[in-house]
């Protein structure tokens, strides 16, 4: 089974997307506080000491020009920053959500599972461990089967064979290698071999 997806939706995991969208935001916002107060606290103290009306005119024409143009623009900068966090989040998302869904399947013993992420996504080596442990996983799973079936027609044999040979042997021997068979085959059938 292969687990290949092409993401159709850019929120994949809304908590974590959009609590990290709002972080940015924040952030944001509280750097550009700290931006104006490094513009405007110097133009104020310019204000207060300004000695005449016309150099008072001058800088509060200054600073209420700054006022419109500056914070509206760093509002949309906070903006941009949380839908660039939801859309970069995506690429860390969107693989871990493949793999998260793959360990499950690993879980339920679907060891034939193949995943793919796309090439631009991160944690692509991850898509490779995975997919090797499914084989191994795999391999393992057919090893087990290979062996219990053995085990079991070996049994079957040796049975048969001290049957026929009309070997006398006693009751509680019997009722253990009949015991191991029906363990075995139930084991195999427990494991869906």
């Amino acid at each position: 089974m292969d687990f290949s997806f092409t993401r159709k939706k850019i929120i994949i995991k809304p908590e974590y997307q959009l609590r990290l969208a709002l972080t940015f935001f924040i952030y944001i916002i509280l750097y550009s506080i700290v931006l104006g107060f490094i513009i405007f606290y110097p133009l104020y103290n310019d204000l207060n000491a300004a000695a005449s009306i016309e150099e008072q005119t001058r800088i509060s024409a200054l600073v209420l020009y700054l006022h419109k143009r500056i914070w509206i623009g760093l509002l949309f900068v906070a903006v941009l920053a949380a839908v660039h966090a939801i859309f970069a989040s995506h690429k860390l998302v969107g693989p871990m959500y493949r793999f998260e869904k793959a360990m499950n399947e690993l879980i339920r013993g679907n060891y034939k599972l193949r995943i793919r992420i796309r090439k631009k996504d991160e944690f692509k080596e991850m898509e490779g461990l995975i997919n090797r442990l499914s084989e191994l996983l795999d391999i393992e799973k057919t090893r087990d089967a290979q062996f219990y079936t053995d085990m079991k027609m070996r049994l079957e044999m040796i049975s048969a064979m001290l049957e026929a040979e009309g070997a006398a042997y006693p009751p509680e021997v019997r009722r253990l290698m009949q015991d191991l068979v029906l363990e075995l085959s139930s084991r195999a059938q427990h494991k869906n071999y």
